[in-house]
């Protein structure tokens, strides 16, 4: 194993003790969902399986040179880009506070959150988590975790976006229409 696939198996590991530890009270850990979910926490639910199971086949991948890459660098990119999405997945789960849930729901007393970085992107929690996914694969030195897991999760993370500003344009009206019509969805220029 390469010191970059420890490091991103480390980094995988924190970021689901992370997950656990920004969420606070029931409501943010359920799993209960609503309408407004329309079945996007259980599709993050299978994207997640799949990068965790790519991030496991990938050291045989490479072992049957599928997909393998040999240079050391794009190891070391791959970790860099892990720490950023992580970083960017805890500042803004961080800045929601209490409004961060696992699945799409409107809290008691939940306001429009346009702090850094929401005052940019929407949605930096999912950039994050598609950053941490995109990292693997590089940081695991194969071509077909990268490309695999960044497409699923560029997909899954783009249905949810979707259900998600529905939801939020519904509850919160002319302010979220504002609020998106200065933001970008998940990626500054592009979406």
């Amino acid at each position: 194993m390469t010191v970059t696939a420890g490091l991103a198996y480390v980094l995988i590991a924190s970021y689901f003790v992370l997950e656990r530890s920004l969420r606070k009270g029931e409501k943010a850990r359920s799993l209960e969902t609503k309408t407004a979910d329309a079945g996007s926490s259980k599709l993050l639910l299978v994207d997640g399986a799949v990068g965790l199971l790519l991030a496991i086949a990938a050291p045989y991948l490479n072992a049957y040179h599928l997909g393998a890459w040999q240079n050391p660098l794009i190891g070391w990119m791959g970790v860099f880009v892990m720490l950023s999405g992580l970083a960017l997945r805890y500042w803004a789960a961080k800045t929601l506070g209490e409004f961060y849930t696992r699945t799409l729901q409107i809290t008691d007393g939940q306001k429009l959150v346009d702090a850094t970085p929401y005052n940019l992107i929407r949605h930096p929690g999912y950039l994050g988590t598609l950053l941490l996914n995109a990292g693997a694969g590089l940081a695991l030195m194969n071509a077909i975790s990268f490309y695999v897991a960044g497409m699923a999760g560029l997909l899954s993370k783009m249905y949810r976006i979707h259900a998600e500003d529905k939801m939020l344009a519904a509850e919160f009206g002319e302010s979220f229409e504002q609020y998106s019509g200065k933001t970008w969805r998940l990626i500054p220029y592009l979406y």
